[in-house]
């Protein structure tokens, strides 16, 4: 087993609710070596998590996202070969999940490097709890196909495995938020119940669950450019 240690911290997912755990706040401190999805925000994020080094000259950054390249984490294994303490951060909540640091976890576990999960909020799962739907059997998909078409099939996918009895949860990037509920109106049985959850945590926290048929004639509606997580069920 490696000395090395790689720690998936968790980022808070709203501004108003930004409590950190005190086994978060023992171990930031001891790490200067970061892979990250969006250097900026993890460098806002770390510094509203109360980190203090010096980002210029005491900290080690690694930009990772899903179109980086594989082969490109050859720094990273140099790091845990080093027996370096790794952090990984996702942009909000939980790494790894809805983000690319899952390779870099695999990674950690070819090189026998110890995996150190820390507990924090996920969107995910607070919006499947929240929405009084099935949550022994579920699955999350992340986010649907941009194409219309594509999405629409995928859309009808979900609509069926939902109604066999198993949560459907998926995202979309805020600024398609609208297309999408024009599409989830327009092509979902309207008995399938339908729970939203957007801006969890925040000022304007919306989570409501209805049927189809009940959304549509719905005027409360509205989460234009708002985080939001989307369950289906029977």
């Amino acid at each position: 087993m490696s000395n090395a240690s790689l720690y998936l911290i968790p980022v808070p997912i709203s501004e108003k609710n930004s409590f950190i755990s005190d086994e978060v706040k023992e171990i930031l401190p001891t790490i200067s070596h970061f892979v990250v999805e969006n250097l900026k925000m993890a460098r806002r994020a770390l510094r509203s998590l109360g980190y203090k080094k010096d980002f210029d000259t005491e900290v080690s950054f690694f930009e990772w996202d899903k179109h980086t390249d594989n082969q490109s984490l050859k720094e990273v294994e140099n790091w845990m070969m080093e027996e370096k303490i790794i952090g990984v951060l996702s942009d909000a909540g939980l790494p790894c999940i809805a983000d690319p640091g899952n390779r870099v976890v695999a990674l950690a576990h070819q090189l026998h490097v110890d995996v150190r999960p820390l507990s924090g909020p996920s969107s995910i799962i607070l919006a499947l709890i929240a929405s009084g739907f099935n949550g022994q059997n579920f699955a999350f998909h992340g986010y649907l196909p941009i194409d219309k078409g594509q999405r629409i099939a995928r859309l009808k996918q979900l609509e069926s495995m939902a109604s066999a009895g198993q949560t459907q949860i998926f995202m979309e990037t805020p600024y398609r938020n609208e297309s999408l509920w024009v599409d989830l109106l327009a092509n979902l049985n309207e008995k399938i119940l339908l729970s939203v959850a957007a801006d969890i945590l925040g000022e304007k926290q919306f989570i409501k669950t209805r049927s189809i048929k009940e959304w549509k004639s719905s005027k409360e509606v509205s989460f234009h450019k708002v985080p939001a997580v989307f369950c289906i069920y029977r």
